[in-house]
């Protein structure tokens, strides 16, 4: 069963007014209902999982406990591991995947009660605090002023984060188009400028330009940017700093460790520590 499948069920009758459960009934097209502000979803998949291009109603904050989820939003490609989620506007539509056994979490947002000005796809930091709480929330028996208490300080809480980039820009040049689907599936593919405007039909200088004009970075650098998302979701799996290397296509690790660093701003083994 996809996250998007997960509908909570309609209770036959209302909760006390003392004690409302943990599994509120919205109404039919939304997640959250009134006065409350927020419902997570909580989804731990034995295969790996599409999601097909869909939007919400109401704003969505895309998280993992475990594993990796990548997401096409905004025509950027986010790699969503623990401690960094996406936050995706309502009405915003993205589409992606996620790997076997990852421990997917979805929390939604009523609209009309959000504040912050997140108007659209940004990588939000979602630390072990407010990970736990929105897991409590989704389980335990409170009643309805503890529950919009405790809502209330996990909106607080969370914040944009710059400290691990997890967007790769997606040029949307036809010509690139096979390029794009190439390198975004296979990291390690080492095809230089020249042999990949060869195979575009194209000069090399126009490829440069194309990549340029679309998203300001040129072909070099746009790749190390993709193999260095799919480091980070290798390394959240656990996998060696050594294997990640060959994986996203360097032949020695001391490469790529320099290069992690310079794109992310950590080493690997420093990114790993704080998953």
């Amino acid at each position: 069963m996809m996250l998007l499948d997960v509908r909570p069920h309609t209770h036959p009758a209302g909760p006390s007014p003392s004690a409302i459960s943990a599994d509120e009934s919205p109404g039919p097209e939304t997640y959250v209902s009134p006065p409350y502000l927020l419902r997570t979803k909580i989804h731990v998949p034995s295969n790996a999982t599409q999601w097909p291009a869909h939007s919400h109603p109401e704003h969505e904050l895309l998280w993992t406990d475990r594993g990796v989820v990548t997401m096409f939003a905004d025509g950027r490609q986010w790699t969503v591991a623990p401690g960094v989620g996406l936050w995706v506007p309502a009405g915003v539509e993205h589409e992606g995947s996620s790997r076997e056994s990852t421990e997917v979490r979805a929390t939604y947002f009523a609209p009309e009660t959000w504040n912050k000005a997140w108007d659209r796809p940004v990588a939000v930091r979602v630390p072990p605090a407010v990970r736990e709480l929105l897991i409590h929330l989704s389980r335990a028996p409170m009643s309805k002023t503890e529950r919009l208490r405790a809502q209330q300080v996990c909106m607080d809480m969370l914040e944009l984060t710059d400290d691990v980039g997890v967007d790769v820009p997606i040029p949307h040049d036809r010509r690139l188009a096979f390029l794009v689907e190439m390198i975004l599936s296979d990291p390690a593919d080492d095809r230089t400028l020249e042999q990949w405007a060869s195979l575009l039909n194209m000069t090399s200088r126009t490829l440069t330009r194309v990549f340029s004009t679309e998203i300001a970075m040129s072909f070099a650098q746009w790749r190390r940017l993709v193999r260095m998302r799919a480091a980070l979701g290798f390394l959240a799996e656990g996998t060696s700093v050594k294997v990640v290397a060959r994986l996203v296509g360097y032949s020695t690790t001391s490469a790529f460790v320099s290069a992690f660093r310079k794109t992310v701003g950590h080493t690997p083994g420093e990114f790993a520590e704080h998953l």
